[in-house]
């Protein structure tokens, strides 16, 4: 009878200590003076208590699997511009949610899609057999431009460069007029990609070629031809990279009047190349194009120095375009900027842009001061 109480006293002192995180010492003790068997003190033991860390990281485990990962980021941007009727103004500008997966070693997909203006954005399948050859097939970015293959979360400016996005599919791109959408450098088709002549520190060539519809993101095929993109960049140094590529395409949209522009011709030639050591990041691009009759060129060039590695670093930029040769309708925009990163890929940013406009843009010089607040997730 007494040995019975003896461990109903010791269950109990055994529950106690445990929510208060000091039962394993005491039952070693009475292990020790064999008054338990070891397996009589495990079978005292109840599971730790598990900390937030640990939680988390079983939260994260369970929404992450190879075979679905998710991640995302948001903006939320300021903008001041003094030529604007409401000069400033404060908004969310975009949430974008990812999920991406490994069907089987060679097979992947991606999903992106966006909630403040909600639209997918994002959404193909690629098979990857080998770092020479992949293919993709679904909605993507043309593999045109080294600033369009670019997240908005690693661009060094708030904003697209003006030429990038008035020539490469973007809001300013004659494109925009078949759906009336930012189609941002993305379109449905197919591409092959891959890497070529590997040494022992880098990738010697890089390659893309797809065919596309044309119509941009989530806009079904308007004519019987499709678009031909492809793009080679050369890397004869580690970090240095050029090279070029080319656009042939035609777009089909209403006008003003009701009419229908048929098989206006979309043309694009571009010449690129950056430079990237783990304190300096440069590039520059030079695009001329060709949509119906209107001759168009872009050109840009950027700097940008860390002063703090992965933390801290400011950049300048000049960017030209033409938006008709003929009638010399130029614009340059000059822009510096800083961008702090205050955990890994968050960061706070600050832009200043001059715009230096000719005549024919009908509009007086601005000045816009940008600022944004990047999460990451």
């Amino acid at each position: 009878m007494k040995k019975l109480l003896l461990l109903f006293s010791l269950c109990a002192v055994c529950i106690f200590n445990f929510a208060q995180d000091s039962n394993s010492e005491l039952l070693k003790k009475l292990v020790e003076k064999n008054i338990l068997s070891q397996s009589e003190a495990d079978s005292l033991r109840l599971p730790q208590k598990k900390s937030l860390s640990q939680t988390t990281s079983k939260i994260r485990e369970a929404f992450n699997t190879p075979y679905m990962r998710f991640g995302g980021y948001g903006l939320f941007m300021y903008r001041y511009n003094d030529l604007s009727s409401v000069k400033h103004n404060a908004e969310a500008r975009v949430i974008f949610v990812s999920m991406r997966g490994e069907l089987t070693k060679n097979l992947k997909y991606f999903i992106l899609a966006e909630f403040v203006k909600p639209r997918p954005y994002e959404f193909y399948a690629e098979w990857t057999p080998a770092n020479e050859f992949n293919f993709r097939a679904g909605q993507m970015k043309t593999p045109l431009s080294l600033e369009n293959q670019m997240s908005l979360t690693d661009i060094e400016g708030i904003l697209n460069t003006r030429s990038i996005s008035a020539l490469i599919g973007m809001g300013d791109d004659v494109q925009a007029k078949q759906n009336g959408l930012n189609n941002t450098g993305r379109d449905v088709g197919i591409m092959t990609y891959g890497n070529l002549f590997k040494t022992q520190t880098h990738d010697l060539l890089e390659y893309k070629v797809g065919l596309y519809q044309g119509t941009g993101i989530n806009t079904s095929e308007n004519n019987n031809s499709k678009d031909f993109a492809a793009n080679i960049l050369l890397q004869p140094v580690k970090g240095f990279r050029i090279g070029g590529g080319a656009y042939f395409g035609e777009a089909r949209y209403a006008i003003a009047n009701g009419a229908v522009v048929d098989n206006h011709v979309r043309n694009r030639w571009i010449v690129s190349s950056d430079y990237r050591t783990e304190r300096v990041y440069a590039r520059a691009e030079w695009i001329t194009a060709n949509d119906g009759s209107i001759s168009k060129e872009g050109l840009h060039g950027m700097g940008m120095y860390y002063f703090i590695p992965k933390k801290l670093n400011a950049f300048a930029k000049v960017d030209y375009l033409n938006q008709n040769k003929d009638i010399n309708s130029e614009v340059i925009d000059y822009t510096l900027g800083v961008n702090y990163h205050f955990y890994g890929p968050c960061r706070l940013q600050l832009n200043y842009t001059y715009s230096d406009y000719s005549k024919s843009w009908g509009t007086s010089n601005s000045n816009t001061v940008l600022g944004q607040l990047q999460i990451v997730f």
